[in-house]
């Protein structure tokens, strides 16, 4: 009840607030009326009161007084749309709004706003100036272009408003349809690489609602989707299940369907759904049981035996997986040429021949047990095998071991048959390096390429937790690069992006263990996590880092305190308790850089050691 009523509370003061900007805005133009309305058109009931408002306010008190700025900022923050505003001449950015910031990029710094690496003043400039802003437009398309990044395709309504008492321009950004198909190319491609298998492909979330589909099973189970979600559903505990049934194929004939099914694990190690993969292997078993079937069929007599060993012969050669029979005495009694390929390179019949004898001692004695297992319990067994053919062609098989029984000798032995699985093996391994790739990305920081903020994080958590247990001290020093804002605005952004990446080389030069970390904790600040370093070793690192700085030609003419970049760095050490927190060691650094630049900067204050000589 207590949610509801705040929940209330809270929309009842959006609408208000809506409701006010709409009736200053109508005080003044009924272009920037319209601005507003066809940009929140999608909201919901909320839109529709403030709809209403604003029409009635606007027939009842038109004007046409041009907006000032400063009037209309406090609802411009919390829109739920992208705006910016521009100064009219040159297209400088003056302004820009939450939802406009995360859409663009672009970077908010006390009071002022900067567009990103791939955006400038110029080119926006030359975008808006077609457009009326004296007038007013509504839902102009045009195209904002990234560099290398995909399009942005977007709808614009603007209006010239005052700010400071200089012209400006206000402009609503909308995303169009386009830029939605462009972000959904990635899924189009995911559904062809699953529409181009032959297995049958479907998966589902935790309720058993299915997520999508491929090709082959609409095909096979067309009009009967429900049963083939439940043919595929051996859900159980995380990680992958098989099973196989017999079921009924659009031209009514019987098929029996291998279906694997694997949990779909997301970042947190939390099963969010299942992905189920059905392959066709009603052939494949009727060979097998065919075999089998001539196995026994060996007790009538030699002719049936000697026919039966024809047809066996034939269906060897027919099958283009690797086929094998031996013994219980570890002989090989029968086999096909893609068997022989793959267990014996060179040789031409391993009928007669031990197994032993081909595969050596001691692959013999790994597989040994597993034979045992399946002629003395009567099961079946399947595993993956990897093997190298005679030309160097990697192969992995999946391996099926089936008891046989010979009654003309009293004998048992061991039927192999094996399907060469290679495929999907490398798009799995293609699939696992394709996560493990979006995984280091999400802790990589795309400018400088070291650690990100998130990764900082996450490690010192990490690394807290094992000095509390060790009881080894733990170094953090915060990194500043002096006056690196009179750098930006002398140099430009895209050299003060350049400069970063120098920087973050240098530093990266300037740790040597494994152990230690560098990242971007922010704008222009570093951090460098120490783990096992006293304060010693952390000063160390740190006149390294002046040092190193120092040879290299990264000059700054705009700076206070040299004619070369150089930067200001706040040590602080801990030995962690368990009633102490990572969040005090962090404190320690910042208040240490802190006054590192209020000695002067490009130098390192070590606030253990001002506490140590104070005692």
């Amino acid at each position: 009840m207590i949610r509801r009523i705040v929940h209330l509370v809270s929309s009842l003061s959006i609408l208000l607030s809506m409701m006010a900007l709409a009736q200053y805005l109508l005080q003044y133009s009924d272009g920037a009326v319209r601005l507003l309305l066809e940009q929140q058109h999608y909201l919901t009931l909320t839109s529709a009161a403030l709809l209403l408002s604003m029409v009635c306010y606007f027939l009842s008190k038109p004007s046409t007084k041009t907006p000032d700025f400063k009037n209309i900022y406090p609802y411009l923050t919390g829109l739920p749309t992208a705006a910016l505003v521009v100064r009219n001449k040159d297209g400088q950015l003056l302004y820009a709004n939450k939802m406009c910031r995360e859409q663009l990029h672009i970077r908010r710094v006390g009071l002022h706003y900067f567009y990103p690496s791939f955006l400038d003043a110029s080119s926006i400039h030359q975008l808006l100036r077609p457009h009326d802003f004296e007038r007013g437009f509504q839902f102009a398309k045009e195209t904002l272009h990234f560099g290398e990044h995909l399009p942005l395709h977007v709808m614009l309504t603007g209006r010239v408003i005052v700010m400071n008492g200089v012209k400006a321009r206000l402009v609503f950004l909308t995303e169009t349809a386009a830029e939605e198909g462009s972000r959904k190319q990635e899924n189009t491609v995911f559904q062809s690489v699953l529409n181009s298998l032959n297995e049958m492909v479907h998966y589902t979330d935790n309720d058993g609602h299915v997520l999508g589909t491929n090709k082959s099973f609409d095909r096979f189970w067309q009009g009967r989707i429900d049963e083939g979600i439940m043919l595929g559903d051996v859900r159980s505990e995380i990680g992958s299940r098989s099973t196989t049934s017999w079921t009924t194929a659009p031209d009514g004939t019987s098929r029996l369907l291998e279906t694997s099914q694997t949990s779909l694990i997301d970042s947190d190690g939390e099963v969010f759904g299942s992905l189920s993969i059905s392959h066709d292997v009603t052939d494949w078993h009727d060979m097998q049981e065919s075999l089998k079937q001539e196995i026994e069929k060996r007790e009538l007599t030699e002719q049936t035996l000697a026919q039966r060993t024809n047809l066996l012969d034939t269906l060897f050669a027919a099958s283009q997986d690797p086929i094998g029979l031996y013994n219980e005495h570890g002989m090989y009694v029968g086999c096909n040429e893609a068997f022989i390929r793959w267990v014996a390179n060179g040789k031409r019949d391993l009928r007669g021949l031990r197994v032993i004898d081909v595969l050596g001692e001691e692959a013999w004695e790994a597989q040994r047990s597993i034979d045992l297992d399946v002629m003395e319990n009567g099961c079946t067994l399947k595993t993956e095998e990897y093997a190298i053919l005679e030309d160097d062609t990697p192969l992995w098989y999946e391996v099926m071991r089936s008891p046989y029984n010979d009654p003309s000798t009293d004998s048992k032995g061991v039927l192999i048959m094996a399907r060469d699985v290679t495929e999907r093996k490398m798009a799995e391994q293609q699939l696992a390096d394709a996560i493990m790739d979006l995984q280091e990305l999400s802790f990589i920081d795309s400018l400088t390429k070291v650690a990100n903020r998130r990764s900082f994080d996450e490690q010192l958590t990490r690394l807290w937790h094992t000095h509390v247990r060790e009881e080894h001290p733990l170094s953090l020093i915060l990194c500043d690069i002096d006056y690196f804002k009179a750098f930006n605005d002398n140099y430009g952004h895209q050299q003060g992006d350049e400069a970063l990446r120098k920087v973050a080389n240098v530093f990266k030069s300037v740790i040597r263990r494994e152990t230690d970390v560098v990242a971007r904790y922010g704008g222009e600040e570093f951090a460098f996590l120490l783990p096992n370093t006293d304060n010693e070793g952390a000063l160390v690192v740190s006149a390294a880092i002046h040092e190193a700085l120092a040879t290299k030609p990264l000059s700054h003419e705009y700076s206070q305190v040299s004619s070369r970049l150089t930067v200001s760095l706040g040590i602080a050490t801990m030995f962690p308790q368990r009633n102490s927190d990572y969040g005090e060691l962090v404190a320690l650094a910042d208040r240490a850089l802190y006054r590192a630049k209020g000695a002067g900067r490009n130098c390192t204050h070590n606030l253990i050691s001002e506490e140590l000589e104070l005692e």
